[in-house]
């Protein structure tokens, strides 16, 4: 059973990544923001970018499972999407912006749905069955997740 408490939980660090993440990349460099700890590691431009397209896709899945009824959520491939899209050539700034904005337009919606709305349900084309609260467990976590990543590729760019 989905508490109140719970979803709230979730909610602060799902609105709070954003200030981290612009936080943590205040007066980075372009060497900082370019710099990849490893060849198949994404650098901080690369993840910024990554946030703001990962976070339309998880708006859309997370918009269609509390408006339609078990809707399909496709995958996709996010190595792909960093590849093909340029993500070392876009403007991180820009990125970080719109997933500020896309967050707190959804944070102020979240704040607004009934409890028994978080229960409703899509079918995820790799994971099956994942309810809208599953689904903001995953980009709560996915915001942390990423300002750890950053904060590594930082702390290993000024050893």
């Amino acid at each position: 059973m989905i508490n109140k408490t719970e979803v709230n939980q979730h909610l602060e660090i799902y609105i709070a990544s954003h200030e981290k993440i612009n936080k943590a990349i205040t007066n980075l460099s372009e060497a900082e923001l370019d710099f990849k700890p490893a060849p198949d590691k994404w650098s901080i431009r690369q993840i910024l970018n990554h946030l703001c397209d990962s976070e339309l896709m998880a708006i859309t899945r997370m918009l269609r499972i509390i408006t339609e009824e078990n809707p399909s959520l496709l995958a996709y491939d996010q190595n792909k999407w960093a590849e093909k899209l340029f993500y070392e050539h876009l403007d991180e700034k820009g990125a970080l912006l719109i997933f500020g904005l896309f967050r707190t337009r959804i944070y102020h919606l979240f704040t607004m749905l009934p409890i028994e709305t978080w229960s409703r349900k899509g079918i995820h084309s790799e994971k099956g069955e994942v309810s809208l609260f599953d689904m903001l467990k995953t980009y709560s976590e996915h915001g942390e997740k990423h300002l750890q990543q950053i904060n590594n590729i930082h702390s290993t760019f000024t050893k």
